[in-house]
């Protein structure tokens, strides 16, 4: 009885949350981070802000995949943002940002597994599922975000248009609007790879940009066409 309760309130939850954690991510990406990177956000809005996303993100994991593996990875990946802010306060160093750039790939990576899953499933599409949609595009753009993270720190000089990596506030925002500029082949050119790593995952980045939404549309009409078969 009680399996089937929670089965219920599963499918009644899963879809709303996988929206409410769109929204959230994106205020987190294009409003929350270049904010601070300007030192315009309060601090403490800012962190309480990441605490309920924290809160957020741990629910939707869980109840769209049932994967203890899964919510294990995000709140690991959520000890160690945490971890990282306070030794930011205390004793800012490099150490920060790889263990920040850690946390982003670990927290992307699992996301995408489990929204992937849910969004691409069989099942009738609805506004959820395509909000979904949106959501996994974003979270491409953050596996990006750390790995280009992991190349700078790794190969100095990796680009033109990025001073020397600090511990501070703008080294997210320069990366997530260099990311997204990329996975959306913008390329306004002020930031420009030089490593040929990076060049690399920017070829690879621009060309799923590119493919992504061809086959969200594709795999999104195939599901449509066999609900109404049914």
């Amino acid at each position: 009885m009680r399996a089937s309760s929670f089965s219920q309130l599963q499918q009644r939850l899963r879809d709303p949350l996988l929206t409410a954690l769109t929204a959230m991510l994106a205020i987190f990406l294009f409003i929350i981070a270049p904010f601070q990177a300007t030192g315009v956000a309060v601090a403490a809005a800012a962190h309480g802000f990441g605490i309920v996303f924290g809160l957020v993100l741990i629910a939707a994991v869980f109840v769209v995949s049932r994967s203890v593996l899964a919510v294990g990875a995000i709140v690991v990946a959520i000890a160690l943002v945490m971890s990282t802010t306070v030794m930011r306060f205390y004793h800012p160093s490099v150490l920060d940002i790889y263990l920040d750039a850690g946390a982003w790939l670990l927290m992307s990576v699992t996301l995408t597994v489990v929204v992937g899953r849910a969004v691409f499933a069989a099942g009738p599409v609805n506004y959820h599922r395509v909000i979904g949609a949106v959501l996994l595009y974003l979270n491409i753009g953050l596996i990006f975000v750390a790995l280009f993270c992991f190349v700078a720190l790794l190969a100095p000089k990796s680009f033109s248009g990025f001073d020397v990596l600090k511990d501070d506030l703008s080294v997210a925002s320069n990366f997530i609007y260099f990311s997204f500029v990329t996975l959306t082949t913008v390329g306004y050119g002020d930031i420009v790879p030089l490593h040929p790593i990076a060049r690399g995952l920017c070829n690879v980045e621009a060309i799923i940009g590119q493919l992504y939404p061809a086959t969200l549309l594709a795999r999104l009409v195939t599901l449509e066409i066999e609900n109404r078969r049914r």
